[in-house]
């Protein structure tokens, strides 16, 4: 399975206009590319194999845009807050 995060990244990075629509274009053209390269193989990928490098190429995007994101992709979880469960309204007997 290729790695295909350092070339979308590339590729995004080396954009005049980044806007969300060059962004896609530039996803898009990605997709096409890799379908069409690999229905072209001899002997022919499985179904199964060209959807797990699509899979792989749609990974790298999501990587791609998180980057985008104020504080990109190193963005640390947010700490969970305080628990929303009810309390019991009796508390339990120690009996």
């Amino acid at each position: 399975m290729a790695d295909f995060y350092p070339i979308l990244a590339r590729a995004i990075a080396g954009l005049p206009d980044k806007s969300p629509e060059a962004r896609r274009a530039v996803y898009d053209r990605a997709r096409t590319a890799l379908v069409a390269q690999l229905r072209s193989l001899d002997p022919p990928l499985g179904e199964a194999e060209i959807m797990r490098e699509r899979l792989s190429l749609d990974e790298a995007v999501s990587r791609v845009e998180a980057d985008r994101r104020p504080g990109g992709a190193r963005r640390q979880p947010q700490p969970a807050g305080p628990s929303t469960a009810p309390h019991p309204r009796h508390p339990l007997s120690s009996t």
